[in-house]
């Protein structure tokens, strides 16, 4: 029975490692893979320079509070959506309880996906966790259509001033402003 046990915590590590090297690459913040993998900071550290990663390209600071950068733009509430679909996809098995390194590796997967579709995303992965967090507690984002085009995109619960995609609204005229804000059409020729 010890060996079983030896076997889980070497597994553990080994995954723990992996998943600290992909986030590295992803350029996570130490506090947040340190969370996420249980390694301590002298051991990312020494994980960071064996895979040549250069300290200025290293995020420091906090993670990210603040969920503008889904809510701010329209290209934002696009892309907030469209990482709120793959969340579902990537489900941790139900037979056992998630531990931080499963959500880890999960969370890590949804980026991994999303980027392969978005390269030039402006997401970071922190970013993800905390759109993962607050959607899971229902309170301040919801997922809504365009009212232009009926894609998929990410509201404020409390602010619905903004209800186009990112593509409506780059295609959006003044004329065609004034007519979905009024309900009014404007006069032809």
């Amino acid at each position: 029975m010890d060996a079983h046990r030896n076997d889980d915590s070497v597994g553990r590590e080994l995954r723990g490692f992996e998943l600290a090297r992909r986030l590295i690459v992803h350029g996570v913040r130490t506090e947040t893979i340190s969370k996420l993998t249980g390694l301590s900071r002298n051991r990312l550290a020494t994980l960071r320079r064996r895979l040549g990663v250069p300290d200025d390209e290293r995020h420091r600071g906090p993670p990210p509070r603040s969920l503008d950068v889904f809510l701010r733009t329209a290209r934002g509430r696009t892309e907030g959506a469209a990482v709120a679909a793959l969340f579902p996809l990537f489900k941790i098995a139900a037979s056992k309880l998630p531990t931080y390194l499963d959500e880890g590796e999960q969370a890590c997967d949804i980026y991994d996906a999303y980027l392969a579709y978005h390269p030039q995303s402006n997401v970071r992965f922190e970013e993800l966790m905390l759109l993962k967090r607050s959607l899971s507690k229902g309170n301040l984002l919801e997922l809504a259509l365009c009212r232009v085009c009926k894609g998929l995109i990410m509201n404020n619960r409390y602010d619905r001033g903004r209800e186009t995609c990112s593509h409506c609204d780059g295609l959006r005229v003044p004329e065609q402003d004034v007519a979905i804000h009024s309900d009014k059409r404007p006069a032809p020729g």
